[in-house]
């Protein structure tokens, strides 16, 4: 067949042609089908999705709380502690709960109220909570006492008491925190330079005494290290108190020891006084501070030595004493006085939920319960933390902790 029939006829250079273009769409074909059965191949993307969502808790962005929140964590670091000042550290670091950065219920007045509450406590922890972090390190009370004293005596911790208060007026605080105190009201014109380097020459002298004289004689016998207008200017600016003025009255905590309550005087100062002396019967002005008639003595109100004291002490004394009484409080509404540890946190915590589901929810704005800034722990406690006042109830002996085998630990009023 000649060339141009084929030509006429699309046969020859044509077919050629064509299979040339069904070939070359073959591969387009064979390069489309992998796309469509890409999709199918989404599995490793959300293997790598929810391997991220389980990273967040590492990204510094998680909503849960902090490992301090949990019981757990802190025994952890009870574990860790082995001196009183370590404990006394770690009782002021977990004292609170940071502040929800989103859906917390409280505007930026009530944020800043808390913050400047917290910041206006003195950096104190009491007796009966420091032990209470010891006592999984530490043999007996007893060894966690004599450290207590070693760690006075030593000068590395100051001893502050407050009398009828039992043992939540018997506080701590670290000797560093406390001239930093002395040095502040100094610069706030709360008492002079003289006073200020006499009263710190006098507690470094006598590390482990939580009395000082109304007059303070100088060390070399020449003159006065404080006089009466020197030491009535700390008694204004907080770092010293009158003992007449704390047991002049029936006012009683409900945490304070037996013989607060019904005799007013301390068994332990009796107890240690020099037998035939006016302290070994309860002082000189004994009926007058048990509330009886009559007046203190004049010579005894010249001689009388003043205790030693921090500015703001009665504020958290206050705060710890409201927020135990809650705790037990909470207790006493629940069947045989007792419950498991982790509902007493959730009561505690106004009834929100902690779990993942619930923070994750209300991280994404879904969260339509409770805000945490309407509840009783934020309105009055300012955050204060579950466990750190557990711990306080713990070492006061008012409440004991038990294991119930199924459940987890519970916790007993006792």
């Amino acid at each position: 067949m000649p060339s141009s029939l084929r030509s006429v006829l699309g046969l020859g250079g044509g077919k050629v042609k064509k299979r040339k273009s069904s070939s070359s769409s073959t591969p387009q074909r064979k390069n489309s089908s992998p796309s469509i059965a890409s999709w199918p191949r989404t599995k490793p993307t959300r293997s790598l999705s929810s391997k991220s969502l389980g990273s967040t808790p590492n990204d510094g962005h998680d909503p849960s709380p902090s490992p301090l929140s949990t019981g757990t964590s802190i025994a952890d670091l009870t574990n860790l502690i082995r001196t009183v000042p370590e404990a006394l550290r770690l009782a002021q670091s977990t004292m609170f709960d940071p502040i929800p950065e989103a859906h917390s219920g409280m505007g930026s007045v009530r944020t800043a109220e808390i913050l400047n509450y917290r910041a206006a406590l003195p950096p104190v922890a009491s007796i009966p909570h420091v032990t209470a972090l010891l006592t999984a390190t530490a043999s007996n009370p007893s060894a966690i006492a004599r450290d207590i004293e070693q760690a006075a005596r030593s000068g590395e911790i100051r001893k502050i008491i407050i009398p009828m208060r039992g043992g939540l007026g018997e506080t701590l605080i670290p000797t560093s925190d406390l001239d930093s105190l002395i040095t502040k009201a100094q610069e706030k014109g709360l008492i002079d330079g003289h006073t200020k380097h006499g009263f710190l020459a006098y507690l470094r002298s006598n590390p482990g005494t939580t009395r000082i004289p109304r007059t303070v004689p100088s060390p070399d016998g020449n003159g006065l290290l404080l006089d009466v207008k020197q030491t009535d200017a700390l008694v204004r600016a907080g770092f010293l108190t009158s003992p007449s003025g704390q047991n002049g009255g029936h006012i009683v905590s409900s945490f304070s020891r037996p013989e607060d309550k019904y005799t007013l005087m301390s068994v332990e100062t009796v107890a240690n006084a020099i037998s035939g002396t006016f302290h070994a019967v309860g002082g000189r002005d004994v009926i007058h501070s048990s509330g009886g008639t009559g007046i203190p003595s004049a010579l005894d109100t010249l001689t009388t030595t003043l205790s030693l004291a921090v500015p703001g002490n009665g504020t958290y004394l206050k705060l710890v004493a409201a927020a135990v009484a809650h705790l037990t409080s909470l207790l006493e509404k629940a069947q045989y006085r007792e419950m498991t540890e982790s509902s007493l946190k959730e009561k505690w915590n106004g009834g929100i939920a902690g779990d993942a589901t619930s923070l994750a929810k209300r991280s994404r704005g879904e969260f339509a319960g409770i805000l945490p800034g309407r509840t009783k722990k934020w309105k009055d406690f300012y955050g204060l933390r579950f466990e750190w006042v557990l711990d306080e109830a713990l070492g006061m002996g008012v409440v004991e902790g038990f294991e119930t085998g199924s459940v987890g630990r519970g916790i007993r009023l006792i």
